[in-house]
């Protein structure tokens, strides 16, 4: 095999793509990693991991998580607060993403037949029995290919198989805890109407704060202003206010529509607009759809057909009905939030959601295991429902 051919080829080195390369890598496949990137890289997100994600995960993750948490706050903004905890097991971790993602591609490294371009970008992609991929310092060449390459997706862009419906935005800054005017520990929290069409969230983290909006409405106005009333009717804003730095990147979301080609073309995460419009949450939907395409690329290469099919069949499994779902969901939670919130806190649905999130259980699979996990819930009383304070509300931040 020439040096510049390889079995699969992976656009994109984040979770998704690490994902990916690592299955196709334990089936004994070559592998070629390429990201525009050089890590470890500044990557905009919160940095949440549910227990679904780190199901999926192929790849250690456990030294990079920073906080675990039992315990989340679902607020309205201006309104009723509501706090969930699970007693026994935690609901989501969090890490630092330029961490986790130079992580995952270090230990793909010590892989033998992976070879990582990073700092390249690709500049063209072709298909003629195989993928050509000419990047800014060489060309690459394999029969299939994975585009993990986000929500700007150069791939996508030249072979158009993705198409999400439209694109959330999000814009966060991380505050030091010694920047922070007071010793407070303020909760994991989503505080939903923070921001018209979205939320505001609190995640804690051991040495810092990732404090951000996310907003449905795309097109929307003045994010880095009302970014800055949120902290400030929050207690948060720091010390160094002049010196932070806001990071903004959009979501697509709805991507629930591929097109019927039989291309060994695999799309992963945002590239296919796979993430939760509800939430923003994108991690999971990456690493899971990165693993389906790493599967499906090994059983191609062990002689498979229609492997574009079964990947979309994968996909269908437990990838594409939350994006589904939660895409229409969310057209009607954000238009009637009040009630939206106010649905959240009723007992079959916190129970459910919450139960759900400590099972590492998908949206959908929650919602069909409803009765299971209500029962669960009330016989080993794992759970636990506190209304609280109502979250900080100023007249400028939703219209700042």
């Amino acid at each position: 095999m020439a040096g510049d051919e390889f079995d699969v080829i992976v656009v994109g080195a984040g979770p998704g793509g690490s994902n990916a390369a690592a299955t196709a890598l334990a089936g004994g496949l070559r592998v070629a990693q390429v990201d525009k990137a050089d890590f470890p890289r500044v990557k905009p997100c919160a940095g949440g991991l549910t227990m679904k994600t780190c199901r999926a995960l192929r790849l250690e993750y456990a030294p990079w998580v920073r906080a675990t948490w039992r315990s989340v706050d679902f607020n309205l903004w201006g309104g009723e607060g509501h706090r969930f905890t699970h007693r026994t097991r935690p609901v989501v971790g969090l890490v630092v993403r330029s961490e986790f993602d130079n992580a995952l591609v270090r230990q793909n490294a010590e892989s033998r037949g992976f070879e990582l371009f990073s700092g390249e970008r690709v500049v063209a992609a072709t298909y003629d029995s195989g993928f050509t991929v000419r990047t800014s310092a060489r060309t690459v060449r394999a029969p299939q290919l994975i585009a993990a390459d986000g929500a700007y997706s150069t791939i996508n862009r030249e072979f158009h198989i993705a198409h999400p419906r439209t694109n959330a935005v999000a814009i966060e800054v991380n505050i030091a805890r010694a920047d922070l005017p007071a010793a407070s520990e303020p909760p994991l929290c989503f505080d939903f109407g923070a921001v018209e069409s979205g939320y505001g969230w609190v995640f804690p983290k051991d040495d810092h704060l990732s404090v951000g909006l996310y907003t449905y409405r795309w097109g929307l106005k003045g994010l880095r202003d009302r970014l800055l009333a949120y902290m400030a009717a929050k207690g948060l804003t720091p010390r160094n206010a002049g010196a932070l730095r806001f990071d903004a990147h959009q979501v697509p979301v709805g991507g629930y529509r591929l097109s019927q080609t039989e291309l060994p073309l695999y799309m992963v995460g945002d590239a296919g607009g796979f993430a939760d419009a509800l939430t923003g949450e994108g991690i999971f939907h990456a690493v899971e759809s990165g693993r389906l395409a790493g599967e499906t690329a090994v059983s191609v290469h062990r002689g498979a057909t229609g492997g574009a099919s079964m990947y979309r069949r994968r996909l269908w499994r437990s990838v594409l009905p939350d994006t589904f779902l939660t895409y229409q969901a969310s057209r009607v939670f954000y238009r009637h939030l009040r009630s939206g919130t106010r649905a959240l806190a009723a007992p079959g649905v916190w129970r459910t959601l919450i139960e759900g999130y400590a099972d590492a259980a998908t949206f959908t699979a929650s919602a069909g295991r409803a009765p299971e996990y209500i029962l669960r819930s009330l016989i080993h009383r794992s759970l636990r429902y506190e209304r609280t304070a109502s979250p900080a509300d100023t007249a400028g931040v939703a219209s700042a």
